[in-house]
């Protein structure tokens, strides 16, 4: 017999003549070993599963019997699989709320009832809680599906497949041979010129995804019977639902109908990587950039990721032969914390099979902690779009994640459930809370704050082409040793030449003016005055910028062209880059980048320990010195390389194209770096690293409150 014998709540229902609708379909199915039984309203399109011991309990009843008469019966026919009375009554709740009881004229349900009213106030607070997801059903599609998929089925499945990998591998390729010109191109994705086609191609895409799920539900035989949008943080995409699948008995099939949705996605996003590599710019281009980044972001972030409740989920529900995953793993906290910190002796384990433990242990947390992060993100979005939705936001999600759990914790604590033991449940109720506010409030954590970087040689010139015109020569190759004032290269003066020939001309020509106003009207003589000495001193300044046209080394150094070979004779705009003066006598410094928020907490409290690591040397940790923090903000970075541009992680204005210019301000942090000479450390000018400062340790609270408040104020102006 499974769970409780008795119920207090039997005679509410002990009467009740109820039964099984006609049109309830059952199907069979396997769990890790254990079978089940999973009900289905061909009507109502709604699903339930229970065991074979109870779908065997709600075969015997009719209207013929009471619910007492038929359990006394099976209990004297079935004595140890017989279901306990809290067990039926709860099972006829849950069968009264999904449409699946016929009730009797007249019969005492009113236990039932009141179960039921409980849970559809629950799913009612929950639709409102979550006003910002909701689904409006707008068609059934399920004759067209039927009518596509009699067409597929003549094309073999053997060759579906074989398409879709020639044509993802053959994208892959791709991809893998521009990844530069990807990374540049993400950043302006999100530009506000293509967000309306970067919306354009994720609809058309949805359909095409919620498509494909139906018609692989089509094919093993599932309704399919809802077609509709669904406004997901207020933006509109379409759904299909296909949960007719959860009664097929074979489970590669379920999880097939799951993942078809995400291999329609990566699909897509092939063909749009092969369009986009083989076109030029122009809409097309860009539109085919777009698929290529919805079908892949959407495909591995969201819907492949198995933490949120898409495709994936799914997919490793039904791979672990685990249904209500997720559910199931909250339950399993809830158990051991009722059995073993409360000391409910009589907590009922949502486990099934002893291998489920470690799936329930770890998905339940990791689940939360990233459902956090994602409502933390679409909080922040809805906020920057529309501040008061945002914080409506904000205030439901702090009550569905933190109040509404705390006080169902509540009612419990004060609950029948507990009345034998209350004096150890409120004690380890206490101690719990008592250790986690001492945890956030009282418990200094270390702090430590992590800035990226790049090795710079402490003395080291950047050569740029004076002005507009041709490399006419380069004296000194690439990689030789200068001296300070050594010619390096000429620049063709001749556009500055004429220049002054024909500025000397003007002013030759305002002198001849002034002579002439001399012996005329004295009046018109000031302004011809103003005008040659302007002409005049636009002469010294051409002279000065002619005489810069020969590059010489500003201190002593090595000579580093960039691609002086080719550029040799090419024209080149003033302000280029074309080359560095090194000198390495004089070491080697770290310069690294600090965001604005960093920053006040160094400027507050000097680092207590300094570490450095390089990229490709993170097993060395090299000493530095001399550590100063710059009291000015800049925003051009040291290096393109930390930027996205460059393949770094700081976000870039996309206004630069070098992708030398920060997104927004921020503080340098320039070090000596003193290396240990027996160390197999290299050195080199423009190597990334990582720089670590271990700031006096904080709590918690101290450290989420400051990071809170800087947000509010930097982002929404206020505090």
């Amino acid at each position: 017999m499974s769970g409780a014998i008795y119920s207090d709540a039997w005679y509410r229902i002990a009467e009740a003549r109820v039964s099984l609708l006609p049109g309830v379909r059952a199907s069979r199915q396997t769990y890790r070993g254990h079978r089940w039984v999973v009900l289905e309203d061909a009507y109502a399109h709604r699903f339930f599963r229970i065991t074979p011991e109870a779908h065997a309990f709600l075969l015997t009843l009719h209207q013929g019997i009471t619910v007492d008469e038929a359990w006394q019966a099976y209990l004297r026919k079935f004595p140890q699989q017989a279901p306990g009375q809290e067990e039926v009554v709860q099972l006829l709740s849950q069968l009264h709320i999904s449409n699946l009881l016929h009730f009797s004229k007249g019969a005492n349900n009113v236990e039932i009832d009141r179960r039921a009213r409980e849970v559809r106030t629950k799913e009612l607070r929950s639709k409102l809680m979550s006003f910002l997801y909701f689904r409006v059903p707008l068609w059934d599609p399920d004759d067209a599906l039927a009518a596509m998929d009699r067409r597929l089925r003549m094309i073999p499945a053997w060759l579906l497949v074989a398409l879709w990998l020639a044509v993802t591998l053959a994208a892959a390729s791709a991809v893998i041979g521009e990844w530069d010109r990807v990374s540049s191109r993400t950043q302006g994705a999100f530009a506000w010129a293509n967000l309306p086609w970067l919306y354009l191609c994720m609809a058309v895409m949805k359909v095409a995804h919620e498509i494909c799920h139906g018609l692989v539900c089509k094919r093993y035989g599932g309704r399919v019977h809802t077609f509709g949008l669904m406004f997901l943080v207020t933006t509109p995409l379409p759904y299909v639902d296909t949960s007719a699948s959860w009664t097929f008995p074979n489970k590669w099939h379920r999880m097939l109908v799951s993942s078809a949705g995400m291999l329609a996605d990566l699909f897509m996003a092939a063909l749009g990587a092969l369009v986009w590599a083989a076109t030029g710019p122009g809409l097309v281009n860009s539109l085919a950039f777009n698929v290529m980044l919805i079908g892949s972001v959407s495909s591995i972030v969201f819907n492949g990721n198995p933490l949120l409740r898409f495709d994936a989920y799914y997919v490793l529900a039904d791979a672990l032969d685990i249904p209500n995953f997720y559910q199931k793993s909250q339950q399993y906290w809830f158990y051991l914390a009722d059995r073993y910190l409360l000391g409910s002796h009589a907590a009922r384990t949502p486990v099934d099979s002893p291998s489920e433990r470690k799936w329930f242990l770890s998905y339940a947390p990791i689940s939360l902690a990233y459902r956090l992060m994602v409502s933390y993100a679409i909080v922040i979005f809805v906020m920057d779009l529309w501040l008061g939705l945002g914080l409506v936001m904000l205030v439901l999600t702090l009550y569905l994640l933190v109040l509404a759990p705390a006080w169902k914790g509540l009612r419990h604590l004060v609950g029948p459930q507990v009345q034998a033991h209350r004096w150890r449940a409120w004690s380890g109720a206490g101690a719990l809370i008592a250790l986690a506010v001492g945890l956030v409030f009282a418990v200094p954590w270390p702090h430590s704050i992590q800035a990226q970087g790049v090795v710079q040689m402490s003395r080291f010139s950047v050569l740029y082409a004076p002005l507009d015109g041709r490399m006419e020569r380069a004296v000194i190759g690439h990689g030789q040793t200068v001296s300070a004032g050594t010619p390096l290269m000429w620049f063709d003066p001749t556009v500055l030449i004429l220049e002054i020939e024909q500025t000397e001309r003007e002013r030759d020509e305002l002198v001849a003016q002034e002579r002439a106003a001399l012996a005329r009207q004295a009046a018109d003589l000031s302004p011809l005055i103003e005008q040659r000495v302007a002409k005049q001193q636009r002469i010294a300044e051409l002279n000065r910028r002619r005489d810069l046209a020969v590059i010489r080394a500003p201190h002593d150094g090595r000579f580093v062209a960039l691609e002086g070979g080719e550029r040799q004779g090419a024209w080149l705009g003033q302000g280029t880059e074309i080359g560095h003066v090194l000198d390495a006598t004089q070491g080697y410094q770290f310069v690294a980048v600090v965001s604005q928020e960093r920053a006040r907490e160094l400027f507050a409290s000097p680092a207590s320990e300094i570490s450095l690591r390089l990229v490709g040397q993170a097993d060395e940790t090299i000493a530095v010195e001399r550590v100063v923090l710059l009291p000015y903000q800049i925003d051009r970075l040291p290096s393109a390389a930390l930027g996205w541009l460059g393949g770094g992680d700081l976000p870039v204005s996309t206004q630069d194209a070098k992708g030398e210019k920060a997104a927004e301000e921020f503080f340098e942090v320039r070090m000596l770096i003193k290396p240990d000479p027996d160390a197999p450390l290299v050195l080199a000018h423009g190597m990334r690293g990582v720089l670590r400062l271990t700031l006096p340790p904080r709590s918690l609270y101290d450290r989420i409150n400051e990071s809170l408040r800087q947000l509010v104020q930097k982002r929404y102006r206020l505090g």
